[in-house]
């Protein structure tokens, strides 16, 4: 009788257990939600917001393409944390006493295709909205997103937004439309209409033909490069500067500059920045090194006889 007793008490153990672990897991995925504001380039503005109450610390991955230099983590009162930087990609955070912490930053999640297709891959941590550039096609998605368009006041621009239920890896590839100028006619005082299934339907008819447009787009300017001739220009864009490495060289050239100090110089976005210094370092222009913990860049000696001659 004692041994069916204290049988029954350890099952009654186990199964509490299991089903406080159930618990425990199955609101991890709760604790977590995200944001990605998409640009024409590839880049991503991403804001997680995490769930933090009850942990001493909290272990947040980042997109594997981060601009170091743009990560910031503030509490629910918009204080400034500090966060220990992982090697692997992930930051910790001290989250004692609080109840969420917020993580924004900006990282690399694609390219531009075809100067009109923009190919992306993001890995959010829990569920997420996603939102194209404005007047964007959406060309190709994975997941089981629910899909909606907003617009801005004016009217004028709509966004695409893909909610995700949960985290994993999603594809997401869009188009890049030409804005066209629409006229309007006001007959006379009216009143707002209200969101309909019809207007629903036709405002997803008229993205699906703005898509076929975009598409077909695409499609001409492949078969146009198929038959012409190796353009002049290849060269330049792989070993000549535009105009936002000549402004970021001349700048380096009076003195060292952080990735911050250079954006705030150039008036370019950090993201851009970053990339275009990462290519001058590759072809030998530009290199980095560490000060304080903190990212210094500087001219090589090829680079400021580089500048020499772009100045004469």
């Amino acid at each position: 009788m004692c041994e069916r007793k204290r049988y029954l008490t350890l099952t009654i153990i186990l199964v509490v257990g299991l089903l406080l672990f159930t618990n425990l897991t199955s609101r991890g995925s709760d604790n977590v939600s995200c944001t990605y504001i998409l640009y024409p380039d590839g880049h991503a503005d991403i804001r997680i917001v995490y769930n933090v109450t009850g942990k001493d610390f909290v272990e947040i991955r980042l997109e594997s393409g981060y601009v170091n230099e743009t990560i910031t983590v503030f509490s629910n009162g918009g204080i400034p944390l500090p966060y220990v930087f992982k090697p692997d990609g992930k930051i910790i955070v001290n989250t004692t006493y609080l109840s969420n912490v917020t993580v924004e930053y900006e990282a690399v999640v694609g390219g531009v295709l075809n100067e009109v297709q923009v190919n992306t891959v993001i890995n959010p941590l829990g569920p997420a909205e996603v939102i194209l550039p404005p007047n964007s096609a959406l060309l190709y998605f994975n997941g089981s997103p629910k899909i909606n368009t907003i617009t801005d006041s004016s009217g004028k621009q709509f966004y695409i937004v893909l909610s995700y239920g949960e985290g994993g890896t999603y594809e997401i590839s869009f188009l890049l439309l030409p804005l066209m100028e629409t006229t309007t006619t006001t007959p006379g005082p009216q009143t707002s209409p209200q969101p309909s299934e019809g207007a629903v339907t036709s405002t997803i008819l008229i993205l699906a033909l703005a898509a076929a447009a975009a598409t077909a787009l695409l499609m001409f300017i492949i078969m146009k490069r198929r038959f012409e001739k190796a353009p002049e220009i290849e060269p330049l864009l792989e070993y000549g500067f535009d105009e936002r490495d000549k402004v970021i060289l001349k700048t380096l050239g009076t003195g060292e500059a952080t990735l911050s100090d250079l954006s705030k110089t150039t008036g370019l976005n950090k993201s851009v920045v970053w990339r275009r210094l990462e290519r001058l370092r590759e072809l030998g222009y530009v290199e980095k090194i560490y000060s304080r913990g903190k990212s210094i860049y500087r001219l090589t000696e090829r680079g400021y006889k580089t500048l020499k001659e772009l100045d004469s």
